[in-house]
């Protein structure tokens, strides 16, 4: 019944909802920015469990049409509260810059839940640190440090431009980063390793010896 009255705009009890700038009643619960603290929002609350609710359409279609309808439920745990609101819309960004043609049909994973631990530390600027060790001999590791969350890829590369190995290729809040990089399939030589994280884009030589 909660959800049943939420979907007709009514407050979980089934009473209007009154937008106190107006004083009028309004289907919009969530009118307001609780970032920027611009415009209000309704304070609803849920008595149950964990869970979500979900409404979509209308959708206008002509006789006999079919129409694609694609749902993103996207995870966003923050420290706060506006914090998670932040993250959301982040990684709701970055779904909206990839085609639906590529989210749909395409062959890519875009990952975009975070599995690594909070990191309480932010890094004032993008850097890429030299591998450890080098030379190295099949295993070494590669650290680096965003100040942003962002989508990022870590390729390594052969001296002639060939890609080898893709390490890392999913959405990171900002904070510090290490990743493996095993090369027992490849033979001795030169690669070069390149962090892509919005904007920021680094090189580094690496010497595998076996």
């Amino acid at each position: 019944m909660d959800a049943q009255n939420q979907a007709r705009g009514l407050t979980s009890n089934g009473y209007p909802i009154i937008n106190p700038i107006t004083n009028q009643p309004t289907t919009f619960p969530f009118s307001g920015d609780p970032i920027t603290g611009e415009g209000w929002v309704y304070d609803s609350w849920t008595s149950g469990g964990a869970g979500f609710v979900f409404f979509s359409g209308p959708f206008n279609m002509a006789p006999n049409d079919t129409q694609w309808v694609m749902i993103a439920l996207i995870p966003a745990h923050g420290n706060t509260g506006l914090n998670s609101i932040e993250l959301l819309r982040e990684k709701t960004d970055l779904i909206r810059s990839i085609s639906y043609d590529s989210l749909a049909f395409g062959s890519n994973r875009y990952n975009i839940t975070i599995v690594e631990e909070p990191n309480s530390f932010i890094p004032e600027k993008f850097s890429l640190s030299q591998n450890y060790p080098n030379p190295f001999n099949p295993v070494t590791k590669i650290t680096w440090q965003s100040p942003v969350s962002a989508y990022q890829t870590l390729k390594v590369y052969d001296v002639l431009g060939n890609e080898v190995a893709t390490l890392v290729n999913e959405y990171k809040n900002a904070g510090s980063y290490e990743t493996d990089f095993n090369a027992n399939k490849l033979s001795s030589g030169v690669y070069f390793y390149q962090l892509k994280a919005g904007d920021y884009l680094a090189t580094k030589k690496m010497l595998l010896i076996k």
